[in-house]
C-alpha cells in the first residue's frame, strides 16, 4: 500500500506534466500564425539640429505613423512593446540606432495606431558632430509577448532621406 505523500507526488507530477505539454502545444500555435501588419511610416519634419554639449549634435523631428498591428495578436499574445527607432551610419559606426518613441499595446483593439506630424519622445542626441547630411531610415519594431512561449520580434524599416547639411535652430 502506497502512502498519501506518494499518491500525493504522483498526481502533481501528472498535473505538471500536463501542464508543461499544454505550454508546448500553446507555443507551437504561435508559429503556425502569420501576421500582415499594415504600416506606413515616414518623416514629416526636422524642426531642430543643433550642436549640443561637448562633441554632440542634438536634432528634434517629427513623423507620421499610420499602423494597424491588429493582425499581430494572437490568442496567446499579452502585449506588444512598439518602438520606433532612427537608424544611421558614421563614420566610427555602421549602425546607429536611437529610439524615438514607444508603446505598450495590451488589447487587440488597440492596436491601431495613427500619429500625425508627431513630436519625438525621446532626445535624437548624436555623440559625435555626424548628424548633419546623413542619409536615414525610421524602423518600426513591434516586440510580442506571448502568455506562454518565448517573446518575439519583428520590424519594418522605411529610408526617410538625408538630414539637413546645416543646422536648424
Amino acid at each position: 500500500m502506497h502512502s498519501y505523500w506518494t499518491r500525493a507526488n504522483t498526481v502533481l507530477t501528472f498535473f505538471g506534466t500536463v501542464a508543461a505539454v499544454l505550454c508546448l502545444l500553446t507555443t507551437g500555435t504561435d508559429l503556425l500564425h502569420k501576421s500582415s501588419p499594415s504600416i506606413k511610416l515616414g518623416l514629416r519634419n526636422v524642426r531642430r539640429l543643433v550642436p549640443s554639449k561637448g562633441r554632440q549634435e542634438q536634432a528634434v523631428i517629427s513623423f507620421d505613423l499610420d499602423a494597424d498591428l491588429q493582425s499581430i495578436f494572437t490568442w496567446n499574445t499579452k502585449q506588444l512593446f512598439v518602438y520606433v527607432q532612427a537608424e544611421y551610419e558614421t563614420p566610427e559606426n555602421k549602425v546607429n540606432q536611437v529610439v524615438l518613441w514607444d508603446y505598450i499595446i495590451q488589447k487587440q483593439e488597440k492596436a491601431v495606431i495613427k500619429l500625425d506630424d508627431h513630436k519625438t519622445k525621446y532626445a535624437f542626441i548624436e555623440p559625435g558632430r555626424h548628424l548633419r547630411g546623413r542619409a536615414l531610415n525610421l524602423t518600426l519594431v513591434w516586440c510580442v509577448m506571448p502568455r506562454v512561449g518565448r517573446m518575439y520580434s519583428d520590424q519594418f524599416t522605411t529610408a526617410v532621406g538625408a538630414l539637413p547639411d546645416a543646422y536648424i535652430r
